[in-house]
């Protein structure tokens, strides 16, 4: 069944919008795209109302320019230091005679799993399942007629800043974009560019943002833990320009057209800064700044990982995407640092004629299309809505339960 949808990444160094036609769950057709300068937005957060409003409306004008369609709604993403994420098990009885599990039960174990204690500015955008128990055991997909006396439903939940929220449904809704659903990017960013296999064996997503470095781990195909680190691309830039002691505009233009922590480039050895060759840096000294930020990113992804919730287990690989990602060099640089496997993620089975978006820099943008195809929203939300419908979401997830998480020990 084929279907028009539009995503909008709404990030700290560009506004990106898709249209594109959906077939059988996948991309089929690339209609358009509006890409622009983001304003107003610092480390993934809306400082100002109107100017990310004004980015918006013209990534989107331009998208509907090149496609020839009007965009009304979008699949939209979410990142930054307000977003958290727990683990939590909910348990219910099985109180009927033939203590079978009904649709009934999973529905009580659902709403228990989301009963964590929460402050007022803070509220569940997902709720996803990772397990399923029936009385203490493991259950490999829906535990629907299987017989027990308790039920428990293991989910990870993600929590959002209710402000940061409104801020960012209020700039989308400015431009004249209902939202269809708000999606946590790094899950979003998981769908365009991971394997099935790597998700069942253990892999950590690192999506190197200009902002932020979000962050999400998989195993057994069933999401762990995820979370955002304040420090991107931007970090990287800023460095230069306090190390080189040249304004933030060349900085960037810098790191885009020479920067590389890869071993014999095709980087000149004396980079000049000026048309007469008075002012110069050596490609040295550039990759020694950019390394270092790196290295020290590359070590907080996973630093801050909760080891202690699985026994004996480390991920088998780290996979990188964001547009910090295209640096030359970075994949072999995590690996010296890490002592395992690492590579670029970019987004995967896309149709021909489609070269722009073969870039990790629009991992979330093509994930966001994917996760709406996969379990989108039929009718676009509210505001208020979009703050507690995770429950409805859940049911979604529950029911691709068999094909898209294992959940072996």
């Amino acid at each position: 069944m084929e279907s028009i949808l539009t995503s909008i990444d709404v990030g700290t160094s560009k506004i990106c919008t898709m249209v594109v036609k959906m077939n059988g769950g996948r991309i089929a057709e690339l209609l358009g795209a509006g890409i622009v300068p983001s304003h107003g937005i610092h480390k993934a957060i809306v400082l100002d109302i109107d100017e990310p409003t004004a980015a918006i409306r013209e990534s989107v004008r331009e998208a509907e320019r090149s496609s020839g369609t009007e965009v009304r709604e979008a699949y939209i993403g979410i990142t930054g230091h307000h977003i958290g994420s727990v683990n939590h098990r909910g348990t219910v009885s099985i109180s009927r005679r033939d203590h079978r599990v009904t649709k009934r039960e999973l529905d009580r174990a659902a709403r228990a799993s989301r009963d964590i204690p929460l402050s007022k500015d803070k509220k569940i955008i997902h709720a996803i399942p990772r397990r399923y128990y029936l009385d203490g055991e493991a259950i490999l997909g829906s535990p629907v007629g299987l017989h027990g006396y308790k039920l428990d439903v293991e989910s990870h939940l993600v929590t959002a800043g209710v402000t940061f929220i409104q801020n960012l449904v209020k700039c989308v809704q400015g431009a004249g974009v209902d939202v269809k659903d708000l999606v946590l990017e790094s899950l979003a960013s998981g769908e365009a560019v991971l394997d099935d296999s790597e998700k069942d064996g253990g892999v950590v997503l690192a999506d190197m943002g200009a902002g932020t470095t979000d962050v999400t781990v998989f195993k057994g195909r069933a999401i762990w833990h995820s979370r955002a680190l304040p420090v991107g691309g931007y970090n990287v830039t800023k460095d230069i320009a306090i190390g080189l002691g040249v304004p933030f505009n060349m900085a960037e233009e810098l790191k885009v057209k020479y920067g590389t922590v890869a071993e014999g480039g095709k980087v000149p050895n004396v980079i000049n800064l000026d048309r007469e060759g008075r002012h110069t840096i050596t490609s040295q000294d550039l990759s020694f700044i950019i390394k270092a930020r790196l290295d020290e990113i590359i070590r907080m992804v996973f630093s801050g990982l909760p080891r202690a919730e699985w026994d004996a287990w480390e991920p088998t690989r780290l996979v990188l995407c964001g547009g910090s990602a295209n640096l030359p060099g970075i994949a072999a640089l995590g690996e010296e640092i890490l002592s395992q496997p690492v590579r670029v993620g970019k987004p995967k089975g896309l149709p021909s004629r489609t070269e722009i978006l073969d870039n990790p820099a629009y991992a979330t943008g093509v994930g966001l299309l994917l996760w709406g195809a996969k379990y989108g929203n039929s009718v676009a939300p509210s505001v208020d809505g979009l703050l507690n419908r995770f429950f409805a979401q859940f049911l979604r997830l529950r029911a691709s339960l068999p094909r898209i998480f294992g959940f072996g020990g």
